[in-house]
């Protein structure tokens, strides 16, 4: 669907905020260009965005718009016929005697910037002075265009913190926005599980889809997205095709 479809009323020129441009993160030597919203504009309307590509960071929600270049796709898991593989099995089992998961409300703490602190010097090897501080924390996972919709999706061991995941709940949908860990705790799969319990809290509260953000199947860092399945793949303006039998190849627990 295209967004003139969608936004209508002189909406598009309200929300547009811009587009910006920026080495693209996922495939190297190349330049991404995104379509940037303001998300106070679009709230009401952002199911049919997220089914449109977009995605949302903070209070603004965007979509890739390069010129010369078609690999994000959309990724989702249709709730009703999903199934875990074996190996999901194994790490959801495993799972469920390790973490106690909560469900909260968005909030800044110093222990969940110093989680992601930890989560980004190791998994990503982030340095130091590119690490967030509680401005940047509160900009990206705190603030939001969608209210009380925005939540937490807790992991805990022995009393402490050791996943968090922040999603956003839309009339029929979970979305996945982000995702880190204490790395003690990798050797359990928490992105792994933490999509899983996602996915549970979504066919607990009635949903139909969870929407696990872009994928790029060029993409190595991605490839854990194509591992639930049934999966439901797209470009931003095209229609949903079905995959039943994903690559499974990449076993690497990239998700954050």
């Amino acid at each position: 669907m295209k967004l003139q479809e969608i936004m209508t009323g002189g909406l598009v020129e309200m929300a547009y905020l811009g587009h910006g441009r920026c080495a693209c993160p996922y495939l190297p030597g190349r330049e991404m260009r995104l379509l940037y919203l303001d998300g106070i504009w679009v709230e009401h309307i952002y199911d049919k965005l997220l089914d449109a590509g977009f995605r949302r960071s903070g209070t603004h929600v965007y979509r890739p718009d390069c010129l010369s270049c078609n690999e994000c796709k959309v990724i989702r898991v249709p709730i009703d016929t999903f199934r875990k593989t074996k190996e999901q099995r194994r790490v959801w089992n495993q799972g469920i005697k390790v973490f106690t998961t909560r469900v909260a409300p968005a909030e800044y703490s110093n222990e969940k910037r110093d989680l992601q602190r930890r989560y980004l010097t190791h998994q990503h090897d982030q340095p130091e002075y590119e690490l967030p501080d509680e401005d940047s924390y509160r900009r990206f996972l705190v603030d939001t265009c969608l209210g009380e919709r925005t939540r937490e999706l807790q992991l805990w061991t022995n009393g402490q913190l050791v996943g968090l995941g922040i999603i956003d709940e839309l009339p029929n949908a979970l979305s996945t926005v982000n995702f880190f860990y204490d790395p003690s705790v990798a050797k359990w799969s928490p992105g792994t599980y933490s999509a899983l319990a996602e996915i549970e809290l979504a066919r607990q509260w009635g949903k139909s889809y969870y929407y696990l953000g872009y994928y790029i199947a060029a993409c190595k860092t991605m490839n854990y997205k194509s591992r639930f399945k049934p999966n439901q793949i797209k470009d931003c303006n095209a229609t949903w095709k079905e995959r039943l039998n994903a690559d499974d190849a990449d076993r690497t627990d990239q998700r954050g």
